[in-house]
């Protein structure tokens, strides 16, 4: 048998056939997804330059440009939160809260995830919050409402948290609340996919947990906090009905991510004692193998492992690095044109002086495109905030979003002389226009195989180390 390959799920005793014919819980006939969740998604993205400029018209601060660069503040804080939540909150092991770790792991093999890394904060305002773009994802628990919460009502919260992870919906939710948060303007931009995605959570979380009664007992606590177990359950059906009579009574929930209460439990009620409940019950009690943790560059390096043609990132996720990099160097160049282009300052004068100059070499020597002044400041800055973030951390904000880090060949630190030649490199191979779009459908870029560098996943595949359990 060959070395195993990190990701892959091995070993255990658990029957491969028995597991290999379980359906996927958010594709298929048997999805448990709400009816029109994705395209809701679709249609919110749409839609979005569209409800933002309405909402521009209201407030006048509120631009495109505003929300792309909230966006990708958020994409950067969430790829910075594991480093947060180390050095700010309590981080949840077998040693540590040992229940509620039995919990999260008991759930993530049933729905078959890699479990999360757990962290308890004291937030007054988010129960509990999945956070990420990639593994490994953050589950963020509450101390002040962990208190209050029994065995069945937290599986509840967990499994919720944990489908999110499992149907995708954190890497995204993650990118709009950066702290878990309610937000009304993203609310009022992406709450027909917000609401959809929590009753798909809402369904998984009730087949993890113990019974119907916990998880409306969890809904009323998580809403209500103390007084959640004190609440008439009768009377929240009359407030829904009320609700639904009254069609003036529902605008509320268009600025809110969340469904009302009322309206969840209700939800669960019907899904609870219907054909696809009873049908997930049974598949979820069939034995399922433990998801195993790929290695990280870090433990490859340590091994002196060799760099792989499999290792390296797809052309996509550069693309989603670049394009954040690119998008948030452009915004901020195009912010100080704007505030600078009737200044007389010497700084102003040195900016506008200078770009043109590098243009005009450009051109002289070849340059197959023809480019703007600020198109090419934009350039200038890209190439000096990605050589100086790359030579001290290996990776730029865009790399960190798409999880990806510049290595040696040896999953080793690139150092900035290195960086420094991949990016001259990179900067010459631009000017030829030809040479730059081949590189674009080649694994391994040309200015990666002249600098002696690679651009890996974070968590990178190796066929010479073994993969670890989770």
């Amino acid at each position: 048998m060959g070395p195993l390959r990190p990701g892959r799920p091995h070993g255990g005793t658990v029957d491969a056939a028995a597991t290999a014919q379980r359906p996927e819980l958010f594709t298929g006939r048997r999805s448990l997804r709400v009816k029109g969740e994705r395209a809701a998604l679709r249609a919110c993205i749409l839609l979005a330059p569209v409800t933002i400029g309405l909402i521009g018209l209201i407030f006048k601060s509120v631009s495109v440009a505003d929300m792309i660069l909230l966006i990708i503040a958020g994409m950067v804080y969430v790829s910075l939160s594991r480093g947060r939540l180390l050095g700010s909150s309590i981080r949840i092991h077998e040693r540590q809260l040992p229940e509620v770790h039995g919990i999260v792991e008991s759930v993530a093999q049933r729905l078959g995830i890699e479990p999360p890394q757990i962290f308890v904060r004291d937030d007054p305002f988010v129960p509990i919050a999945a956070v990420g773009i990639g593994s490994p994802y953050a589950l963020i628990l509450s101390s002040q409402y962990l208190e209050h919460l029994r065995p069945g009502e937290l599986r509840f919260l967990v499994a919720r948290e944990l489908a999110h992870i499992a149907a995708g919906h954190t890497r995204f939710m993650s990118m709009l609340s950066i702290s878990g948060r309610e937000n009304a303007a993203v609310a009022l931009v992406f709450g027909a996919w917000l609401r959809r995605a929590e009753y798909t959570a809402d369904r998984v979380g009730l087949l993890c947990a113990e019974s119907l009664v916990d998880a409306v007992a969890a809904i009323s606590i998580t809403t209500f906090h103390a007084i959640g177990r004190r609440i008439d359950l009768q009377q929240l059906a009359e407030q829904r009905r009320e609700i639904e009579a009254e069609p003036t009574l529902r605008v509320g929930q268009w600025t809110s991510g969340m469904p009302y209460a009322v309206n969840r439990i209700a939800e669960l009620g019907t899904f609870a004692y219907g054909e696809l409940a009873r049908f997930w019950r049974d598949e979820l009690e069939r034995p399922r193998e433990r998801p195993v943790v790929a290695a990280t560059a870090a433990e490859l390096a340590a091994a002196n492992t060799r760099v792989v043609r499999r290792d390296c990132a797809p052309s996509w996720r550069r693309a989603l690095a670049f394009g954040v990099d690119f998008l948030l160097i452009s915004l901020i160049v195009s912010s100080l044109f704007a505030a600078n282009v009737s200044s007389d300052s010497e700084a102003t004068r040195t900016v506008h002086d200078t770009a043109p100059a590098i243009m005009r070499f450009l051109e002289q020597h070849g340059a197959v495109l023809t480019f703007s002044t600020q198109s090419g400041v934009v350039l200038l800055v890209f190439c000096i905030y990605a050589s100086i973030l790359v030579a001290l951390s290996g990776q730029t904000l865009g790399m960190m979003v798409a999880e990806l880090r510049v290595v040696t060949t040896h999953f080793g630190n690139a150092g900035v002389a290195r960086t420094l030649w991949r990016y001259s490199v990179a900067g010459i191979i631009l000017v030829a226009l030809p040479v730059a779009l081949l590189g674009l459908i080649l694994r391994i870029h040309v200015h990666d195989r002249v600098s002696g560098t690679r651009v890996v996943r974070s968590r990178a595949e190796s066929a010479t180390v073994p993969a670890r359990a989770a």
